[in-house]
Protein backbone atom coordinates (compact mmCIF):
# COMPACT_ATOMS: atom_id res chain seq x y z
CA UNK A 1 0.00 0.00 0.00
CA UNK A 2 2.37 2.42 1.14
CA UNK A 3 6.20 2.44 -0.39
CA UNK A 4 8.95 4.06 -1.48
CA UNK A 5 9.15 2.35 -5.04
CA UNK A 6 5.79 2.94 -6.21
CA UNK A 7 5.64 6.64 -6.10
CA UNK A 8 8.15 9.10 -6.30
CA UNK A 9 6.71 10.72 -3.00
CA UNK A 10 7.70 9.16 0.33
CA UNK A 11 4.34 8.43 1.92
CA UNK A 12 4.71 6.16 4.81
CA UNK A 13 4.58 8.64 7.30
CA UNK A 14 0.75 9.42 6.45
CA UNK A 15 -1.00 6.88 8.42
CA UNK A 16 0.56 8.62 11.29
CA UNK A 17 -0.87 12.25 10.15
CA UNK A 18 -4.17 10.63 9.39
CA UNK A 19 -4.09 9.26 12.69
CA UNK A 20 -3.48 12.43 14.87
CA UNK A 21 -5.92 14.03 12.20
CA UNK A 22 -8.42 11.71 13.44
CA UNK A 23 -7.61 11.98 17.31
CA UNK A 24 -7.98 15.89 16.53
CA UNK A 25 -11.60 15.74 14.58
CA UNK A 26 -12.98 13.08 17.44
CA UNK A 27 -11.82 15.89 19.94
CA UNK A 28 -13.80 18.63 18.11
CA UNK A 29 -16.78 16.75 17.90
CA UNK A 30 -16.54 15.67 21.96
CA UNK A 31 -16.19 19.44 22.61
CA UNK A 32 -18.59 20.66 20.72
CA UNK A 33 -21.45 17.73 20.95
CA UNK A 34 -21.17 16.33 24.52
CA UNK A 35 -22.22 18.20 27.50
CA UNK A 36 -18.67 18.10 29.04
CA UNK A 37 -17.76 14.69 30.47
CA UNK A 38 -15.26 14.65 33.07
CA UNK A 39 -12.48 13.84 31.32
CA UNK A 40 -12.80 16.75 29.04
CA UNK A 41 -10.94 19.18 30.80
CA UNK A 42 -8.67 22.36 29.80
CA UNK A 43 -5.67 19.85 30.67
CA UNK A 44 -6.78 17.01 28.97
CA UNK A 45 -7.46 19.66 25.75
CA UNK A 46 -4.27 21.36 26.19
CA UNK A 47 -1.61 17.77 26.60
CA UNK A 48 -3.46 16.13 23.67
CA UNK A 49 -3.28 19.33 21.29
CA UNK A 50 0.53 20.34 22.17
CA UNK A 51 1.50 17.14 21.92
CA UNK A 52 -0.57 16.19 18.95
CA UNK A 53 1.18 19.60 17.37
CA UNK A 54 4.81 18.70 18.85
CA UNK A 55 5.02 15.21 17.21
CA UNK A 56 3.47 16.08 13.46
CA UNK A 57 6.17 18.56 13.53
CA UNK A 58 8.65 16.59 14.48
CA UNK A 59 7.35 13.99 11.65
CA UNK A 60 7.16 16.42 9.27
CA UNK A 61 10.97 17.21 9.66
CA UNK A 62 12.00 14.02 9.84
CA UNK A 63 10.58 13.64 6.77
CA UNK A 64 11.45 16.39 5.30
CA UNK A 65 15.14 14.86 6.39
CA UNK A 66 14.48 11.55 4.89
CA UNK A 67 13.17 12.83 1.46
CA UNK A 68 16.47 15.10 1.10
CA UNK A 69 18.38 11.80 1.88
CA UNK A 70 16.50 9.48 -0.47
CA UNK A 71 16.10 12.26 -3.06
CA UNK A 72 12.35 11.83 -3.35
CA UNK A 73 10.03 14.58 -3.41
CA UNK A 74 8.37 15.20 0.09
CA UNK A 75 3.96 14.32 0.49
CA UNK A 76 2.61 17.44 0.49
CA UNK A 77 -0.69 16.00 1.86
CA UNK A 78 1.60 15.29 4.86
CA UNK A 79 2.25 19.04 5.16
CA UNK A 80 -1.76 20.03 5.06
CA UNK A 81 -2.91 17.59 7.33
CA UNK A 82 -0.37 19.18 9.66
CA UNK A 83 -1.84 22.12 9.17
CA UNK A 84 -5.06 20.77 9.90
CA UNK A 85 -4.34 19.13 13.04
CA UNK A 86 -2.60 22.56 14.33
CA UNK A 87 -5.89 24.80 13.51
CA UNK A 88 -8.05 21.90 14.80
CA UNK A 89 -5.63 21.68 18.22
CA UNK A 90 -6.20 25.53 18.50
CA UNK A 91 -9.94 25.67 17.55
CA UNK A 92 -10.46 22.83 20.03
CA UNK A 93 -8.37 24.94 22.82
CA UNK A 94 -11.10 28.26 21.75
CA UNK A 95 -14.16 26.44 21.64
CA UNK A 96 -13.54 25.08 24.88
CA UNK A 97 -12.30 28.30 26.61
CA UNK A 98 -15.53 30.17 25.08
CA UNK A 99 -17.90 27.14 26.18
CA UNK A 100 -16.51 27.21 29.69
CA UNK A 101 -16.81 31.50 30.01
CA UNK A 102 -20.17 30.74 28.90
CA UNK A 103 -21.13 28.57 31.55
CA UNK A 104 -19.24 30.59 34.30
CA UNK A 105 -21.57 33.15 32.92
CA UNK A 106 -24.37 31.92 32.90
CA UNK A 107 -24.55 30.18 36.29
Amino acid sequence: MYSIEAFSTFTLMRPVFITFLVLAVILLIAVVLFKTPKWITAFTISIVSIISIVVCAQLLFLEGIIVDELNLSGDPASLYMFFAITLLSILNLLIYSFRLEKRRGSA
